[in-house]
């Protein structure tokens, strides 16, 4: 998916959306190069597919608690959105650009990309407070259905997902080919539906990204509190580790999610000429980017990595500590013989 400068050609198509078909310049080395597509494809595909192994073949020493069946969840969807989009676009490269999107491939296209985005989003953020639930109300969070209970936020979360992406098909707003793929028409927001469904996937996006934090500051702020006023309720290194990994994907979430939902709020508040440049190239893939990159903090931070470092951490610093006793010791002694 790319962006496209202000003297691009528009025709218009109907079904239930319009899309604008855009001319790209052919002799330009970028446009043809389908190396980012087919890396984005290939890494976060192939990375989504080794966290669902794992996550799978390591189910025993997990036990499939809420928090790794919000990572299956995650990883379900990154993966599954990435191999049912990025070949739609692949397969414009292969037809050395003589295939056109059809209106419903485009609008295929559009849905299957917004709803990954969002879903995504929304997992990152019950993630979120599933810790804080279990960090501020234990008891409600430990009955014997929260397996249960997460396996309807997550069917919750892909339900309000798939009807959030699915508006413009429904006639509010509009599909938009940008390049070599489409999304939704967040440009032209001069036409009145197309801004409608710019500001509340733009806006849904923003309020996730907020309540994301939320929820983080509060459970980390607690932590850091009864730490130094000596009521740790600190079970470990288990809690330490799901709080880094889950920080991590947070930071991440928001670099590559807010500033293409902010982006897509300035073009519906009239901010931003209705063009598609470099811009809205660089933040499109960068949102998707984010699908790509979390299978491989998984993969990286995994529980049993992260014991190990710590426990290599804890060695060293034990070895530290009893050198630096033996050192005392012994200077000691030194000093009692001069004495």
């Amino acid at each position: 998916m790319t962006g496209d400068t202000a003297s691009d050609d528009f025709t218009f198509s109907t079904l239930n959306t319009s899309i604008i078909n855009i001319t790209t310049d052919s002799n330009n080395p970028a446009e043809m190069n389908a190396a980012p597509v087919l890396l984005l494809f290939v890494v976060g595909v192939g990375g989504n597919i080794i966290a669902l192994t794992v996550l799978l073949l390591t189910a025993k020493s997990h036990n499939w608690k809420p928090f790794y069946r919000f990572v299956f969840g995650l990883a379900i969807t990154d993966g599954g959105g990435l191999l049912l989009s990025l070949p739609v676009s692949l397969s414009i490269y292969a037809s050395e650009f003589q295939r056109e999107l059809s209106p419903a491939l485009c609008g295929y296209q559009m849905f299957m990309i917004m709803f990954t985005l969002m879903s995504s989003a929304m997992i990152v953020c019950g993630m979120s407070f599933d810790r804080f639930f279990a960090t501020f109300y234990p008891f409600q969070y430990n009955r014997p259905y929260k397996q249960i209970r997460t396996n309807i936020v997550l069917t919750v979360i892909w339900g309000l997902s798939a009807l959030i992406s699915s508006l413009p098909l429904f006639g509010l707003g509009s599909s938009r080919k940008f390049y070599r793929g489409c999304f939704m028409n967040f440009i032209e927001t001069t036409i009145e539906l197309n801004r409608i469904d710019a500001i509340i996937y733009a806006s849904i996006g923003v309020i996730i990204v907020m309540a994301t934090w939320a929820f983080n500051i509060a459970v980390i702020g607690y932590f850091i509190y009864k730490r130094y006023t000596g009521e740790s309720t600190w079970s470990g290194w288990k809690d330490m580790h799901v709080i880094i990994f889950l920080l991590t994907v947070v930071v991440l979430f928001t670099l590559c999610w807010l500033p293409f939902m902010v982006n897509i709020l300035q073009h519906a508040n009239f901010a931003l000429p209705e063009t598609a440049g470099k811009t809205e190239l660089l933040l499109t893939r960068l949102s998707i980017t984010n699908s790509v990159v979390d299978p491989w903090i998984y993969i990286i931070l995994r529980r049993e990595i992260y014991s190990s470092l710590m426990a290599c951490v804890r060695r060293v610093y034990h070895r530290g500590r009893a050198s630096h006793t033996t050192w005392d010791q012994s200077s000691g002694d030194k000093l009692e013989n001069l004495t």
